[in-house]
């Protein structure tokens, strides 16, 4: 009867036979993976109807990277979204299934978290300059182009979080044996610090600007201390709904 109750309230069960809470189960990579790739079918069937070329600067640099080993990116891209979402369901099943209410849990908290980032950095930023109708400019990219909003969250904090804050702090931590707290502190600066330069960079890249590139870098600091706290899948999400609302806020 106990082990019913726990069930019904949502509670995950993983390999151990240890119960896990929504916030411990949230931060798994598996269901991370699984909230993760509506986002990152909506950008790909988008992208494709809408015969854009535009796109963000982490996925230009990843279909870069895999073309110079010439290798199809569309099709490694895709190979590799199929493969991590068998290995989250594989992952999850084996643990006793999937809990939809952690699903649209993580979701509601995403919102929460896009919307105190937008409100936050914006009225930090308007304490500075109050030109916020090019700080808030996506790469000149139209409104309408939601796809890329979603793309962005996707690919950026693949490329910026999970590699460099996750990876960085992971290579601080066994190489130079720093502690937990130093290790991701250096690797959150570091990697936000190169996320707001990313959008300078190239030929595509934005004029240089002070203001703009604090403003990116705090936004930066703010969604490594998501991915820290959280995981990835509700930093994937909070970087999409935040992109949504600037959009928004621009019509």
């Amino acid at each position: 009867m106990k082990k019913r109750n726990k069930e019904a309230a949502g509670e995950a069960r993983p390999e151990g036979g240890e119960h896990l809470s929504y916030f411990q189960e949230s931060r798994q990579l598996s269901l991370s993976i699984l909230v993760i790739l509506p986002l990152f079918v909506l950008y790909e069937v988008g992208t494709v109807q809408s015969g854009s070329t535009a796109r963000n600067i982490a996925e230009v640099w990843m279909i870069r990277g895999l073309s110079r080993l010439g290798m199809p990116a569309a099709t490694v891209i895709n190979g590799l979204a199929l493969v991590a979402l068998l290995y989250a369901l594989g992952k999850l099943g084996h643990r006793g299934g999937i809990c939809v209410s952690f699903i649209a849990a993580m979701i509601l908290e995403s919102v929460l978290y896009a919307v105190l980032i937008f409100k936050t950095v914006v009225i930090a930023a308007a304490a500075v300059q109050q030109n916020i109708e090019s700080m808030l400019a996506l790469n000149n990219v139209p409104w309408k182009s939601l796809w890329l909003c979603v793309g962005a969250g996707v690919y950026e904090e693949l490329a910026f979080r999970l590699l460099l804050v996750g990876g960085g702090a992971f290579v601080f931590r066994k190489v130079f044996l720093w502690g937990p707290f130093l290790s991701n502190m250096l690797a959150l600066i570091a990697s936000s610090l190169l996320f707001s330069a990313a959008h300078h960079i190239g030929s595509a890249g934005e004029q240089f600007d002070s203001f703009v590139f604090i403003f990116r870098t705090l936004c930066g600091v703010g969604l490594g201390m998501i991915f820290i706290a959280r995981g990835l899948g509700i930093a994937v999400w909070t970087h999409a709904l935040y992109n949504v609302l600037v959009l928004w806020t621009r019509l």
